[in-house]
């Protein structure tokens, strides 16, 4: 049994030239000898097909849902969502200049604070920094938010299916593993582009549409 790990592409870009051959070679042996691959997502299962022409059984990640829970509509906010860590392939600077753009309101969670003081040197009045939260102050806050917002592409994601056991949509990218958990206009919306014109798109149709 093998838990799926990065593609042979992936481990060998930063390869020396000398180095890849061989372990490009190394990969392809050693995946042959597996009997069964499972991805975490479809989108991860589609990647082992295209590299190793495997089939692999989908076991998506364990979320504690039974720990999120709807709160009444009278006591939500009136904000959007982003949280997470601020690493690049999440996007947050996409959610960022979509939001200074529309001047809405946007809370970020998330850290480190040396991404976040970049960010934030980008962003409007409009958006608010709140750094790294506790655990019941995350919870609260995907509660109340309007919406979630989810502009990386990600092999699974679990922070939308925690904004969807709060009770709420999310916003995203659909690609990778929102595929498998954002229902298009059911529990969310999603968008086409990585950009923040995309974003600003689907949320102005969330808006209208909701």
């Amino acid at each position: 049994y093998h838990v799926y790990r990065n593609d042979a592409g992936l481990l060998t870009r930063t390869m020396l030239p000398h180095m890849a051959h061989g372990l490009r070679s190394w990969d392809v042996t050693s995946a042959a000898r597996v009997d069964r691959f499972a991805a975490n997502s479809t989108h991860v299962a589609h990647r082992i097909a295209k590299y190793w022409r495997r089939e692999a059984s989908v076991v998506h990640p364990p979320v504690a849902v039974d720990d999120f829970a709807p709160i009444p509509a009278a006591d939500r906010g009136g904000f959007y969502l982003w949280a997470g860590e601020l690493a690049p392939y999440k996007r947050p600077d996409i959610a960022v200049e979509a939001f200074t753009r529309m001047n809405k309101p946007l809370f970020v969670i998330g850290g480190p604070g040396k991404a976040e003081r970049a960010l934030a040197a980008r962003a409007g009045e409009n958006v608010r920094f709140l750094g790294r939260v506790p655990f019941p102050k995350l919870k609260a806050y995907l509660a109340s938010c309007r919406a979630l917002i989810f502009p990386g592409e990600e092999d699974f994601g679990i922070v939308p299916v925690e904004a969807m056991a709060s009770g709420r949509p999310v916003i995203a990218y659909g690609r990778g593993g929102a595929l498998d958990t954002v229902r298009d206009r059911q529990t969310g919306l999603l968008f086409d582009t990585q950009s923040a014109d995309a974003l600003i798109d689907a949320v102005e149709t969330f808006e209208r549409e909701g």
